[in-house]
């Protein structure tokens, strides 16, 4: 004699066919959608690594065209000047972008570089600065900064180059390379001003925090001048 358990489990499965008797449809349609569902991530993302892949292809060909261009002794011919405007063009095409990857933010700070380069200081200000918004938090973000100081003071404006240099430091600190070199900048500025006493200060500091550092050797140096 079949026992209890062997008597409900036996319901169980008559009832589990049943369902997939009445349902077969159903189930077919979903099982369906699920496979369907998971062939449309599977191909998203690849599509995405595939356009991430060509981005950072296309960025690293345009540095290596800037470093071209950037070394030509007379930018002035026309080989020179055709490749500095198609230069322009693919990074323009590329900086115009919505978003903050790193392509985007790298070709806004080329083209910040090659204005810099050409003397339009103007230009190359704004966008250091859009690569120090946008970029926050990197490294680009931290060079957009630097530079955008450097543009500042050949815009002759000293107090605003001095901001960019102190937020630098306040922002990244030590995480920065140009860390040692904006706080030099800061204490040369405040020297410039003849704010001794400020340039001393922050000279010392530099000593102190960055004593690795090239800049702090000069740092000494140069509080050894001012004593």
């Amino acid at each position: 004699m079949a026992n209890k358990n062997e008597i409900t489990s036996g319901k169980l499965e008559s009832k589990f066919n049943a369902f997939l008797g009445a349902n077969k449809k159903i189930l077919i349609i979903v099982a369906v959608a699920i496979v369907v569902a998971v062939l449309g991530l599977w191909i998203g993302l690849s599509v995405a690594d595939n356009k991430a892949d060509a981005a950072q292809l296309a960025i690293d060909n345009l540095q290596a065209t800037y470093s071209e261009w950037n070394f030509l002794e007379d930018k002035t011919t026309a080989e020179a000047l055709s490749k500095k405007e198609s230069l322009v063009g693919d990074l323009s095409a590329i900086a115009s972008k919505s978003g903050k990857s790193y392509p985007i933010l790298k070709a806004s700070y080329l083209l910040g570089l090659v204005k810099y380069e050409e003397g339009a200081y103007a230009e190359a200000l704004d966008h250091f600065v859009a690569v120090a918004e946008k970029g926050s938090g990197t490294y680009l973000g931290s060079l957009g900064l630097y530079n955008a100081g450097v543009a500042s003071e050949q815009l002759g404006n000293p107090d605003k180059a001095m901001e960019f240099y102190q937020s630098l430091y306040d922002t990244y600190g030590a995480d920065a390379a140009e860390a040692p070199k904006a706080l030099f900048s800061i204490a040369r500025l405040h020297e410039a001003k003849n704010n001794i006493d400020l340039a001393k200060a922050v000279l010392q500091q530099l000593a102190d925090e960055f004593a690795a550092s090239e800049y702090a050797k000069l740092a000494k140096s140069r509080l050894v001048v001012l004593q």
